[in-house]
Formats: structure tokens, sequence, C-alpha cells
């Protein structure tokens, strides 16, 4: 696999279509880094790749972020369990035993995402890759005493990690 600034030089269209899905439903992000990514071969550095990714988010304005926030499924939700995620949100699920979660783990999930959603009006994110069933409720319940300004914060910042793991799943790494 080429490396981001030769992966744009080499075709604009392959780039888009390789990175589109880094940030969940958001490819604009993307799209908006072509351009930098094209001008600048310190791009090829998968790190300072996803630094100019994640430079380009945080700086975007409100109603973008918003919509990103939002783009993002519940924690072994409906989603989830009726295959309806994408294929990174379902590896990544996956990879914290969230799809294999008996009935009363789905319950006590629904509960929570439910009560986090009707606090922060926005789903809870979380990098779950790596992380198990325990420390994601944890998190469920400790994150739920933050503000709502903090909770977007904490949002936009996981998504980031999100697509720092998601960037090197498509490298293999």
């Amino acid at each position: 696999m080429k490396l981001p600034s030769d992966l744009a030089k080499h075709s604009s269209k392959e780039f888009i279509e390789t990175f589109e899905n880094v940030y969940e439903h958001s490819p604009w992000i993307v799209e908006q880094a072509l351009e930098l990514v094209l001008a600048n071969n310190e791009c090829n550095s998968l790190e300072m790749f996803h630094q100019l990714l994640c430079e380009i988010m945080l700086q975007a304005d409100s109603d973008l972020q918003d919509n990103l926030i939002l783009s993002h499924p519940m924690l072994a939700g409906k989603k989830a369990q009726n295959n309806e995620l994408t294929d990174f949100s379902t590896t990544e699920q996956k990879s914290a035993g969230l799809n294999d979660c008996n009935d009363s783990e789905i319950k006590l999930f629904e509960e929570l995402n439910h009560q986090y959603f009707i606090k922060f009006n926005f789903p809870f994110i979380m990098a779950v890759k790596e992380k198990n069933k325990s420390e994601i409720l944890a998190s469920f319940k400790s994150r739920q005493e933050n503000t709502v300004s903090q909770e977007r914060l904490n949002a936009l910042s996981e998504i980031n990690k999100i697509a720092w793991l998601r960037i090197k799943e498509i490298y293999g790494l």
C-alpha cells in the first residue's frame, strides 16, 4: 500500500476511497486533506497524515463536528445487533467483545447508551479497539459525570483516536 502522499499523487480518487471512512460517514475531512497531502511529502509519515486529519476535523465548524459526532453508532446498539455498522465499526466493536454480549449485557449497554444520549444529546464515543467490556462500561459510568462541553471534547478526542486506529488498520499495523 502506498503511503498517503504517494497515493494522492498516484490517484486522487484512490486516495479518497482508501481514507474516506477513517472518520465515520464524514469523507469531507479526507477530501479537504487531499490538496494539503499533495503539497506536502511529510504526509507520507502516517503520524503526520493523522495529525493533518485531526487538525482539519478540530478546526471545522461546530455543525460539521456535531454531524460527525452524531454519525457514530451506539456501542452494542441496534445497528450492531442488526449488522448495520460500517466495516470499521464492526471490526472495532467485535475486537472489544461487543458482538457477543449476552442479553443482560445488551440491556445494560442499551440503558447506558440511552442515559448518556439523554444527558448529552449525542452517542457515547470511545475508541474501543484494544479495550474490553469492563473498561468500556467503566468509562461509560465515569464520563456520565462530565459536563456536555467536556463530553463533546472527549467525543472529538476519541474520534481522532479511532481515526488513528483505522489508519493503522488500513496499513496492517
